[in-house]
């Protein structure tokens, strides 16, 4: 087995298309709904100690954070390093960022709307520039280029987070018993073949796998637009969509709330370039 037969194997179940601006837009919210409501998230905490112990984030850091979100990552970073730079496609997970950054009044970390399958890091000055690239479960990383760009952009290491298994009680069931969608999970084989095709390139991956359980609570509505958001690529009509997710939540609602169980083993991987 080679590199194109794992290149193959991680884009079996993918979408033809990534997810445009509109989509992380419309989702922007609700990733920022954790820091609005003051509560601490422990996937953060123990990625940064995890990085910390491991000498990949160090007070003379430069972390370049790929797909950032509302920075949730890039503030904690830029409290333990030099300098951040967060990229994302969406401006509004970029106001929600400088708002984050802001708050902590920090002045080490920058944000810029950016996607990285159109970043030339020749122009941008990135070619071996930061000591440590990350991808935290961002669908930025999804092909052999913007993998080998990532490796380019770093002087020092990568790290990568991607899920290996997630159940999620609301949505798989809206997946497979409302809407009758069919198909993988978007991060089937992910992490196998990204640690294969790491391998095979000369790389020596290491891997750690970490269990999170958590949930979420939403109100009616924003279960509403939150869960319509998810599946708005879907090939079935907005409305019928709407009316079929409207309807199961309806049901499941207690007090006008919705609740989602969500359980994750994600797989941390990190290595020297």
């Amino acid at each position: 087995m080679d590199i194109p037969y794992f290149i193959h194997l991680w884009s079996e179940g993918k979408p033809n298309e990534a997810s445009g601006r509109s989509f992380w837009n419309n989702r922007a919210s609700e990733f920022d709904k954790l820091v609005r409501q003051g509560i601490p998230d422990e996937r953060i905490r123990k990625i940064v100690e995890f990085l910390s112990s491991n000498n990949l984030l160090t007070k003379n850091s430069s972390v370049l954070d790929i797909g950032c979100g509302p920075g949730r990552f890039a503030v904690e970073f830029a409290k333990k390093s030099t300098e951040v730079t967060g990229l994302d496609i969406s401006d509004k997970m970029l106001d929600y960022a400088v708002n984050n950054a802001t708050a902590e009044n920090l002045t080490n970390v920058s944000f810029k709307s950016l996607n990285w399958d159109e970043v030339n890091l020749e122009e941008c000055g990135w070619e071996k520039r930061f000591d440590l690239v990350t991808a935290i479960n961002s669908p930025g990383i999804h092909d052999q280029i913007t993998l080998e760009k990532m490796i380019t952009a770093s002087k020092g290491h990568c790290f990568l987070s991607n899920f290996v298994d997630r159940y999620d009680s609301v949505q798989d069931i809206i997946h497979t018993e409302i809407l009758k969608l069919k198909g993988a999970k978007f991060y089937n084989n992910t992490v196998y073949s990204l640690f294969n095709i790491l391998w095979l390139m000369g790389y020596y991956p290491n891997i750690t796998y970490v269990d999170t359980d958590r949930e979420h609570v939403r109100t009616y509505q924003e279960a509403c637009v939150y869960y319509s958001s998810l599946f708005e690529a879907e090939n079935c009509s907005k409305e019928e969509k709407s009316s079929l997710i409207r309807s199961y939540l309806e049901g499941i609602s207690k007090n006008g709330l919705v609740t989602e169980y969500v359980r994750t083993k994600t797989a941390w991987i990190h290595w020297k370039v």
